[in-house]
């Protein structure tokens, strides 16, 4: 008999076996420790959701899934839980199999903490309650659930309903039950989303501190960008059922594997360029590249971030490319400026303005863009290559 705490596993059929009570470990590399999902495919009728995700968290990592509505981010979370099972594909946790094409390991037995978009407490149990719903009558049980709700900033509240919390209080709740089970993993589904702005980044910030101080590895499924770059250690975009990109929160931000990618993590400007080595000629001007040396003579699109342009008025002179303001954004700590120039781009650029600069629609000014940019190749067109320019600026190609 296995002991009470251990993991059961079941075939498809759901029958336990002796032979299965514990899944066999992966061998080498495709097991690393840490939760990784591989080649997973989903289907539901014929509508294909996951294509084939591959995805790999480390261990004490917090890692954010970000995708649009239907991207299959929550189908990808539910299998992970083991609410749903893959058609195809492996899901492990420290080299130890959860599921594959012979084992699906029941999501009780998982050790996974899962919180839930709204909460779903029980409203006739007291916060105390709710927490300590999932842990064994105990000697100590008391002094367990009141540390989860120090852990999570909720002390002295074990007594109250859930109507009579916010619901901020009420996600905290559900975490600290979560992390009652002392689990490995804890998945959040959009946990967030409810909140109003001004909480969310509060919360945000005391659910990352409160996951952190148990040791467990996270995994956040949101569709704000913001929250995802934020919050993340690692942050996987999943695109059309595949995981488009895996990166830290900078890299993906500064080096997207490409320009959709580029747009769905924040404002972008994409303007055309040709490459020689280490910068780009671009109608911007002479721009150093990011990611080091380019084939020289090629044609690239070069990603413009907003905070990377510099607006100064025309008449303050400088170095700098002509353009026209079309319409100006105020959000308080910065501004959200429109602008068209002469062939830089073929719609309005985007510069991020911080401070008092007022910028009315119609005035003229003056733009460059500051620090290295990211691009692209692009597929040649025709077989004659551009020609190389007689001069550059001083500190152009290195």
């Amino acid at each position: 008999m296995p002991e009470p705490d251990a993991p059961v596993a079941t075939d498809r059929g759901g029958a336990a076996g002796a032979s299965a009570a514990r899944p066999a470990a992966l061998d080498g590399p495709t097991a690393p420790e840490g939760l990784t999902a591989t080649d997973l495919h989903k289907a539901f009728g014929d509508h294909a959701v996951l294509r084939g995700v591959d995805l790999t968290v480390p261990d004490g990592a917090f890692a954010a899934v970000l995708g649009a509505s239907g991207s299959g981010k929550t189908t990808l979370l539910r299998i992970l839980a083991g609410f749903e099972r893959p058609d195809r594909g492996v899901v492990a946790v420290g080299g130890v199999i959860l599921d594959d094409d012979h084992h699906h390991l029941r999501a009780e037995r998982r050790r996974i903490g899962y919180v839930p978009q709204e909460g779903s407490l029980f409203p006739h149990l007291t916060v105390a309650g709710n927490v300590g719903f999932g842990l064994r009558a105990r000697e100590g049980r008391e002094e367990e659930i009141a540390e989860l709700l120090e852990r999570v900033g909720l002390s002295g509240l074990g007594h109250r309903y859930p109507h009579q919390l916010s619901g901020g209080q009420q996600q905290r709740v559900a975490l600290a039950r979560a992390l009652a089970v002392r689990p490995r993993i804890v998945l959040l589904d959009e946990p967030f989303a409810s909140l109003d702005a001004g909480l969310r980044a509060t919360v945000r910030a005391d659910v990352r501190a409160a996951v952190q101080r148990s040791g467990a590895t996270a995994v956040l499924v949101t569709h704000d960008q913001d929250e995802a770059l934020s919050i993340a250690d690692l942050v996987a975009v999943i695109r059309d059922g595949v995981v488009a990109q895996v990166a830290s929160p900078r890299d993906l931000y500064g080096s997207p594997a490409d320009p959709d990618l580029a747009g769905f993590v924040g404002e972008a400007n994409l303007i055309e360029g040709i490459s020689y080595g280490s910068t780009a000629e671009t109608p911007l001007g002479w721009l150093e590249l990011r990611d080091g040396h380019r084939p020289a003579r090629q044609q690239v699109t070069v990603l413009v971030r907003p905070e990377q342009l510099r607006v100064t008025p025309s008449e303050g002179g400088g170095p700098g490319v002509a353009a026209r303001v079309v319409e100006t954004g105020f959000h308080g700590h910065d501004s959200l400026v429109r602008l068209v120039t002469e062939g830089a781009a073929a719609s309005p650029m985007v510069a991020r303005v911080v401070g008092g600069m007022r910028l009315a629609p119609g005035a003229t000014v003056t733009i460059r863009v500051a620090g290295p940019v990211h691009c692209w190749l692009r597929p040649p067109v025709g077989d004659a290559g551009p020609e190389v320019p007689a001069a550059e600026p001083e500190g152009g190609r290195g």
